[in-house]
């Protein structure tokens, strides 16, 4: 404190109390304060889309048959999963729409190979291998 502080208040404890009150106060909210607005710009954690073991049930079936060569039963079975997937989406696409997205994508790309009029057994395997990758790590973009 200056000198011409101490000399005005050094007479009153009252007003020193006043004073430590004070810096009791604000020290912990400055603390505080500062950490909330850090956390703040830290970046937010994503959240995973829960369990999609049905899915990669699904799917698993799915490459058994196209890898038998049986790609119209292939084709019958990726059914049952785009009707499982959308039936889903209102529950899991909220969750991390980015990672939904993604398996979308995967899964759009597997159906169209599986229904063309003359599908490539090739294209079908790849396109089944992506979509069970994207199902395994859905923040990874299907290759």
């Amino acid at each position: 404190m200056t000198p011409s502080l101490q000399c005005q208040y050094s007479g009153n404890p009252l007003m020193r109390q006043i004073f430590l009150v004070i810096a009791l106060i604000a020290a912990p909210v400055a603390a505080f304060t500062s950490f909330e607005l850090y956390a703040n710009k830290a970046p937010a954690k994503t959240v995973g889309l829960g369990d999609l073991s049905s899915f990669k049930t699904i799917v698993a079936d799915v490459q058994s048959l196209a890898s038998k060569g049986d790609l119209g039963g292939a084709a019958k079975r990726i059914t049952d999963y785009e009707t499982a997937w959308d039936q889903a989406e209102t529950a899991i696409r909220p969750l991390n729409p980015n990672d939904w997205n993604n398996i979308d994508a995967a899964s759009d790309a597997a159906l169209k190979a599986l229904r063309q009029s003359a599908p490539s057994a090739d294209k079908v395997n790849k396109t089944l291998a992506a979509l069970m990758a994207v199902l395994n790590n859905p923040s990874q973009l299907a290759q």
